[in-house]
């Protein structure tokens, strides 16, 4: 059997049944299938974590171990539908969060991308591309206390910001509301949209910025 240790906070067996499953439980283990069906899918890892061993089954039985993580980097890959059984056997948990693309990956079905959290200075205000192709632009976006950012969307092209610090956050669109963010959630922006973000805590935040550039599949 194989322990499962997978997103903390919320249960994807519950959040994503189409592709996590329990295989079986008892006092001592809990074995999650997973399936991952054919497409782009990207990985925002939210904490440091050694690696985690995927087990695949059906014709292929080989066993892959993901490398080493850092909060805050990004993996974009594409593929075949696969099933398998995820493994966590290190000390520390394992968090992150995965995007699967809807979109049409616009001849970018053989993507393999690794995008590190980069190192910057805390006072600088820094909008990074850091990974572009037909389907997604990923943009890591640094702002200091005190400091705001326009965050405008194209007209057909909606985009989707993940926290990856605790954020305090001044949103003016029309009117200002204030938000917190903490490591992990998302918030949505629509298609020609504008809004002004106003870091009003006391140190910088970051955020990644996904824009989509082609319509659903």
């Amino acid at each position: 059997m194989l322990a499962v240790s997978l997103v903390s906070g919320q249960d994807p067996v519950a959040t994503l049944p189409d592709s996590y499953r329990v295989q079986f439980e008892n006092e001592w283990v809990k074995v999650v299938r997973v399936h991952y069906p054919a497409g782009t899918t990207a990985y925002v890892y939210l904490n440091d974590s050694d690696g985690v061993v995927f087990r695949h089954s059906g014709r292929s039985t080989r066993a892959v171990t993901r490398p080493p993580v850092k909060a805050g980097g990004v993996r974009v890959a594409s593929g075949a539908a696969e099933h398998h059984t995820a493994e966590n056997p290190a000390p520390t948990p394992s968090d992150f969060l995965r995007l699967q693309f809807k979109t049409d990956a616009k001849g970018g079905r053989n993507v393999r991308r690794r995008i590190p959290p980069g190192s910057y200075p805390a006072t600088e205000h820094v909008t990074d591309v850091q990974f572009t192709n037909g389907q997604m632009r990923i943009t890591r976006i640094l702002l200091p206390a005190g400091q705001s950012v326009e965050l405008t969307t194209a007209a057909a092209e909606p985009a989707l910001l993940i926290a990856l610090s605790p954020a305090a956050l001044a949103v003016a669109r029309g009117s200002s509301d204030e938000i917190s963010m903490t490591p992990g959630q998302d918030r949505w922006l629509d298609a020609a949209q504008r809004e002004r973000v106003t870091n009003t805590g006391g140190v910088s935040v970051e955020l990644l910025r996904f824009d989509f550039l082609t319509p659903p599949a």
